[in-house]
């Protein structure tokens, strides 16, 4: 089995709000077989090589979260040499929690369900559990955009920005994408050619959002 093979066997089924505006765009994966730093996410992936042959990570890229321009969450699943799903753990925020233990649902043998925050794109096991952010509400509305562009730090100098198009991702997002969310939750299926191993996603990522950025003639 390839590692693109991999990838597509073992990625999270997503649910979706069903009032949310953007849906996934890309999702881009590595194949990690020994402890060592995360190629994409302030982390270190510690392997027990006693119990699991493998760690997929997932880059999950949206082209806008509620309050800013570019997001990127993350997931992380744990296989042995069985080919038997161990574990998986979920961004959310900037930490990382795990999904799996929580309820230690499969679909379709090898697929976890993870639920997407409205809006903002983090990862819990289960819709509700975002009533814990307590303004998970004012973020989809009367705080939309207010981040404007972001620019992680592993695209510095390949994403323009300034204070002028902050503020206007900021309005552009507040006018098209401002909702209210339901947290009532639906399937959403995505197409295989989304996945994209991570050294594909982070040369496409700079490009999509410079691309965004001239559609919106900034």
């Amino acid at each position: 089995m390839t590692d693109r093979e991999i990838a597509i066997k073992y990625a999270p089924h997503l649910y979706f709000d069903k009032n949310e505006p953007f849906t996934i765009d890309q999702i881009g994966y590595s194949i990690i077989r020994s402890s060592g730093t995360s190629p994409s996410f302030n982390r270190y992936i510690r392997i027990d090589e006693k119990t699991t042959a493998f760690v997929i990570e997932y880059q999950l890229y949206y082209d806008y979260d509620i309050q800013h321009m570019y997001d990127l969450e993350h997931f992380w699943v744990y296989v042995d040499s069985c080919g038997k799903v161990l574990n998986g753990e979920a961004s959310a925020h900037g930490s990382y929690l795990n999904c799996y233990q929580y309820k230690k649902i499969l679909e379709d043998d090898t697929h976890i369900p993870i639920y997407v925050q409205p809006g903002k794109h983090a990862l819990l096991p289960e819709g509700n559990l975002f009533k814990l952010f307590s303004d998970y509400k004012e973020v989809c509305n009367k705080l939309a955009g207010v981040d404007g562009l972001l620019v992680a730090d592993m695209f510095k100098g390949r994403i323009r920005k300034d204070s002028y198009i902050d503020y206007e991702v900021c309005t552009y997002i507040r006018k098209h994408y401002s909702f209210e969310p339901s947290l009532s939750f639906y399937p959403v299926n995505y197409k295989e050619d989304v996945i994209v191993t991570w050294e594909e996603l982070y040369l496409l990522i700079p490009e999509r959002v410079n691309k965004l950025l001239k559609n919106m003639s900034l």
